[in-house]
């Protein structure tokens, strides 16, 4: 075999993206590997949990086991480890998320980031500052993600929830329902964003409907951490997540 006919058979080196997310959540894996270009691949652990309870104090439980997960992956020799689950950052406030961050790339032996800081990050990369917050979560979770926002600075003027009470039931949450709860936190006052918590539900095929009936940006937890994730590895240049106009935003604001 000569090395030209060797050379067409493409390369076996890719960025490898760990995700962590609990067991119940069979919906982020998902639309990362519908989102992402070619090159990078995606590498699932899954953090386990007893109590599938979607309350604040439930929330510790993922944050203690997602360092055996991220452990896991160690031997992928990944590029980047994300935690895929916002509901436990908030919990734990600006300094847990950042300690989470930490740990979870000290077990996998790569850089560490979570789904919530990437959303304060995506957020800020094209400046929005006042936010209409929707969640599936109950009115307590739903809450944690609201001040978790106000002590990063941002200005939330409304807060809507589904009250979806147990984690399983989060990937059966209808499209329709995903789309009318935006609407509905985004009748209230005038935002720079819509942001979409929440890492279990589906939100890939429902972003371009909801940009185009509220005409601001859409940010669902999915959408942020993928782009995040593709900016710390240097190819925030390929990001697509469904109908997003994300790029476009940001160009928007580099051009004002």
């Amino acid at each position: 075999m000569t090395s030209s006919q060797a050379s067409s058979f493409g390369s076996t080196d890719s960025k490898r993206i760990g995700l962590l997310v609990p067991s119940s959540n069979v919906v982020m894996e998902v639309e990362f590997y519908r989102s992402l270009p070619n090159g990078i691949t995606v590498h699932t652990s899954h953090i386990p949990r007893s109590n599938q309870a979607i309350t604040p104090d439930a929330m510790q439980q993922t944050t203690d086991n997602a360092i055996g997960a991220a452990a896991s992956l160690i031997q992928a020799e990944l590029d980047l480890v994300v935690h895929g689950h916002t509901a436990s950052s908030y919990v734990g406030g600006i300094q847990g998320d950042i300690e989470l961050a930490r740990k979870i790339g000290d077990a996998a032996g790569a850089p560490g980031m979570t789904a919530a800081g990437a959303a304060l990050r995506c957020l800020r990369s094209f400046g929005a500052r006042r936010l209409w917050l929707a969640a599936p979560y109950p009115p307590a979770t739903t809450q944690t993600a609201a001040d978790f926002m106000i002590a990063h600075g941002f200005e939330v003027l409304s807060v809507e929830c589904l009250g979806v009470d147990q984690a399983t039931k989060l990937k059966k949450v209808p499209l329709e329902t995903i789309y009318e709860l935006g609407v509905r936190a985004a009748a209230q006052g005038d935002a720079d964003a819509l942001f979409l918590s929440g890492t279990g539900v589906h939100t890939l095929e429902v972003i371009g409907a909801l940009e185009r009936a509220i005409g601001k940006p859409v940010i669902t937890a999915n959408l942020a951490a993928l782009w995040g994730a593709l900016d710390r590895i240097g190819r925030a240049d390929a990001f697509s997540f469904g109908e997003s106009r994300l790029i476009e935003w940001q160009r928007e604001r580099a051009g004002r």
